[in-house]
């Protein structure tokens, strides 16, 4: 499928929520495809990559928006990865690109420690409550839910961040969140 393209400094797994703030003239045309079409995909901006385009990206749907003056707020959520190719740019400077779904992480089986993890991210929440706000249901009880989650706001660097999106990472995403947030070694 050929979606819009949207690349930004935002990492985003999988029933990931964020809000962007949409103003140029080429992004608020690719909201109103968007609307009409299948979403647009997010990616991260990619210095190094053809029309600053990387080979991964989330494919996400506008679930809420308001207008604030001429600043449009919208609330996105991932419903997958995506690989992306073929990568055009049309009179407007908007990209698009042929995109393509991507397993992720399949359910895992409770451990022990999830319930330590998914209670400290319920913290988070509290502590922050905007964050909180983009989940008006949140899936404390769902372990990949409650990884991608942290994984998407620790100050981490995208490259590392990248590390935790192909489909077989799961455990080495675990084992990093229970060493870092929890403090325990394998």
């Amino acid at each position: 499928m050929n979606l819009p393209v949207f690349p930004l400094p935002i990492f985003l797994l999988p029933e990931g929520v964020t809000r962007l703030r949409i103003f140029e003239p080429r992004y608020l045309k690719m909201v109103s495809i968007a609307c009409q079409q299948n979403g647009f995909v997010l990616c991260l901006y990619d210095h190094q990559a053809e029309l600053n385009v990387p080979k991964l990206g989330a494919w996400v749907d506008i679930i809420n928006f308001y207008q604030e003056g001429e600043l449009l707020h919208i609330d996105i959520k991932a419903k997958s990865l995506v690989t992306i190719k073929n990568v055009t740019m049309d009179q407007d400077n908007l990209r698009f690109a042929d995109c393509s779904e991507v397993p992720h992480w399949p359910q895992q089986s409770e451990q022990q420690h999830h319930s330590v993890l998914a209670a400290k991210l319920h913290h988070v929440f509290k502590e922050f409550p905007e964050q909180a706000s983009l989940y008006p249901e949140p899936k404390f009880d769902d372990i990949n839910w409650v990884c991608a989650r942290f994984l998407e706001i620790l100050p981490l660097s995208f490259e590392k961040k990248q590390l935790f999106t192909n489909a077989d990472s799961f455990t080495q995403a675990d084992d990093f969140l229970k060493t870092i947030i929890l403090g325990q070694e394998n």
